[in-house]
């Protein structure tokens, strides 16, 4: 480590060893995707996504019958799948 003097001198030198850790991709213009989908699921909610999956009900179905958008619904259907949480049916999302 070089020798720092002012403490303005180890701010940079401690932002610059941050950005060159953590920042691998730099970006200029943010796109957020999804942002105007709801994320956040309450847990009975969950559940009830969970047994309408496993019941083989489509993502348009669950989607009206706990009034959400199909797309948070087909979020929330990977999120579950890639963790192991439900199973996977053969035609995915659209069956």
């Amino acid at each position: 480590m070089p020798r720092l003097g002012t403490d303005l001198e180890k701010e940079n030198y401690t932002m610059a060893l941050q950005q060159r850790k953590y920042l691998k991709n730099k970006r200029r213009n943010l796109y957020i995707a999804l942002e105007e989908l709801d994320m956040l699921w309450d847990e009975d909610d969950v559940l009830r996504v969970k047994n309408a999956w496993k019941n083989n009900e489509s993502v348009f179905a669950i989607g009206e019958k706990l009034q959400r958008d199909p797309d948070e619904v087909a979020l929330l259907i990977m999120d579950l799948a890639r963790k192991g949480a439900i199973e996977k049916r053969a035609l995915g999302l659209g069956a």
